[in-house]
């Protein structure tokens, strides 16, 4: 058996960080910040495909016990990273298996990027919440990043970042219509950089592990 758990016992906030295999449980770092350096690690160029593997698991697996399985036993990895992408990407405004992505007041992923807005995350977080995200590290879970995150108001700064690029300047006229123009080639986002891109990575990076257990 593996599978993410929510233990009452010994996780009494209810958020996940334990992993169950073999009838073990084995503690998993799901700090927002050990996600977000994942999502990274995805894009970084200078690493080869089985570094990235190897870093990826020594991230989120901090538990040095679990290692003498993951080592040697690639299907466990696949599995493994199969619950922990589904997990950290899972989205509680679509219903998975339909066609079409329920409406939704939340960023949709095309719009943003976690590591080329992190200044605009961070002033938001600070704005809306009081709350520094530089002493939240290893700290906050990324259940509760995620809530946070989705409940960012359109005051804040990411948010008129994001509406920003969703604004259809065909609609405006005049000098609007040029200051928007200019907003967006501001604030544009690289394609590589966007979640959407991010998320698509980490599908990629599903095959990679698949690729390389057959090797």
């Amino acid at each position: 058996m593996l599978t993410l758990t929510r233990s009452e016992q010994s996780n009494p906030t209810g958020l996940n960080s334990e992993f169950e295999y073999r009838g073990e449980i084995f503690h998993i770092n799901l700090a927002y910040d050990t996600v977000l350096s994942f999502y990274k690690l995805l894009d970084d160029k200078c690493f080869s495909d089985e570094e990235k593997v190897s870093i990826a698991f020594r991230m989120f697996f901090d538990d040095p016990t679990i290692h003498r399985y993951i080592d040697k036993n690639d299907d466990l990895k696949i599995r493994a990273f199969k619950e922990i992408s589904h997990y950290i990407n899972e989205d509680p405004y679509i219903h998975y298996g339909q066609e079409q992505e329920a409406e939704s007041s939340v960023a949709s992923p095309k719009y943003y990027s976690f590591e080329q807005d992190a200044e605009a995350i961070y002033s938001s977080f600070y704005q809306q919440y009081g709350i520094d995200l530089l002493y939240q590290k290893q700290k906050m879970h990324w259940d509760q990043f995620k809530a946070l995150f989705a409940g960012l108001g359109p005051d804040t700064y990411f948010m008129r970042i994001v509406q920003i690029r969703q604004e259809d300047v065909s609609k405006l006229e005049g000098d609007t219509q040029r200051e928007m123009i200019e907003a967006q080639q501001r604030y544009a986002l690289e394609e590589t950089q966007s979640q959407e891109a991010i998320q698509n990575q980490i599908k990629d990076f599903g095959n990679m592990l698949m690729a390389i257990a057959k090797s």
